[in-house]
């Protein structure tokens, strides 16, 4: 059983009296106590009225092709199997906003936001407001997400598991998996070069090495599940990771900020999405000559939807699956940063190879404050998207973002709040 004890915060920067407050209460007419009015379907909807075209299909001009079709000849044989690569398939094709299949959208929105002077660009480079370089970089920036994640449904074979049928099917997904995944990464790197930038470039390539770099942060179990790491000491913290003002070229973070609770979950969701999506938008201001505040900006503002979205997965992910979630979820990890003691119960599961128990977790983690936390930690991140959304004048797209941070922040304070 699972104990803790209720007291003060290990750190300031976990406790309620140290999160940021909303700096204004409406933004551009949105009021925030309406947020929970708006509906994902609508919010989406109303952005691609806004960019031109709908582009929740960006994924299908890539998909639909020679070398797919002939994918999808051999994907059927794994029809009736647990593939993962399945699920992932369903969710590619009808757009799943837990998979943040809205990466696209969301650079697009951002490139018509911050607009372009005309005097620089022929009438046949942009269409309803958007270069036509900039709609190819979201294509590239989201299909580059969408190989990665299919790639991450290669299942790890255990050596006991290898003979039969079912090994078999697992050993024949797996190749699929891996042609598939490849052919989507290979094909974003020639569209990539036919942009024909090579800052963009160096941009992007290096948002695709975070993301696997993401893949290797901190410890995983033998099914190569990412594991939490043991919390350390606040004496033992030297410094709290600043992604914003850090030079994204280079590595992100490091290894130093494992176990610092916070620190650790946003450096590990930075490498996993916040990056590939923050450069993207990065790039859409470089394809323009915005200029590098606003590229910067751009970047922050990328980084922070990244933020809350991962926060909102994850909240999610708590309390729908309170038998099986991610243990380097947001909820987790705070709880465990404020309660240390509960990491020996998890550090004993995997010393004796057994499963967590993840019903007592549940139900020790919301006895402590991390709901708190995160709610805090919420209205933190949506108050940095709704500041830095300002600093794009124009006015229709810049409005749709904010709408899409409404929605996601109403959702996941409404799973807090049951």
């Amino acid at each position: 059983m699972f104990l803790v004890n209720r007291g003060l915060c290990r750190t300031c920067n976990m406790h309620k009296c140290c999160s940021a407050t909303l700096e204004y209460s409406r933004w551009s007419g949105l009021e925030l106590g309406h947020r929970q009015d708006l509906d994902w379907r609508d919010v989406v909807s109303e952005a691609e009225q806004i960019v031109g075209y709908p582009t929740s299909f960006l994924n299908l001009r890539w998909l639909f092709n020679d070398e797919i079709a002939n994918t999808a000849i051999h994907l059927r044989k794994l029809v009736g199997t647990n593939r993962p690569l399945l699920k992932s398939a369903k969710n590619l094709l009808i757009g799943a906003k837990s998979n943040l299949q809205s990466v696209g959208l969301i650079i697009v929105l951002l490139s018509k936001a911050a607009g372009f002077n005309h005097l620089e660009f022929t009438r046949d480079q942009y269409e309803s407001g958007v270069l036509h370089s900039q709609r190819a970089l979201a294509e590239i920036v989201e299909m580059k997400r969408t190989g990665h994640m299919i790639h991450k449904t290669m299942v790890n074979l255990q050596a006991e598991e290898r003979h039969g049928d079912i090994y078999n099917d697992l050993l024949y997904g797996n190749k699929i998996v891996l042609l598939t995944g490849d052919y989507l990464l290979a094909t974003c790197l020639h569209q990539l070069g036919g942009l024909r930038n090579n800052q963009v470039t160096e941009l992007i390539s290096t948002g695709l090495r975070d993301l696997e770099e993401g893949e290797f942060f901190g410890e995983h179990d033998k099914e190569n599940n990412p594991w939490p790491t043991q919390p350390k000491g606040s004496n033992e913290i030297k410094c709290h990771y600043d992604w914003e003002n850090e030079d994204n070229l280079l590595k992100l973070g490091s290894n130093e900020f494992l176990g610092q609770g916070k620190d650790e979950w946003i450096l590990r969701t930075m490498l996993t999405s916040g990056s590939i999506l923050g450069k993207g938008c990065q790039g859409a201001m470089k394809l323009a000559n915005r200029g590098e505040q606003l590229e910067r900006d751009a970047y922050t503002l990328g980084g922070h939807l990244a933020l809350m979205w991962q926060l909102h997965l994850d909240i999610k992910d708590f309390f729908t699956h309170p038998n099986c979630y991610s243990l380097v979820g947001a909820p987790v990890t705070f709880a465990l940063w404020e309660y240390p003691t509960i990491y020996g119960h998890i550090l004993e599961a995997k010393l004796e190879e057994k499963s967590v128990d993840y019903k007592q977790l549940y139900y020790t983690v919301r006895g402590t404050r991390s709901m708190d936390y995160l709610a805090d930690f919420l209205d933190d991140e949506l108050a940095a998207v709704l500041k830095y959304s300002e600093r794009f004048p124009v006015t229709d797209a810049r409005l749709a973002l904010q709408k899409m941070a409404l929605t996601i922040h109403g959702e996941a304070v409404e799973y807090i709040e049951k």
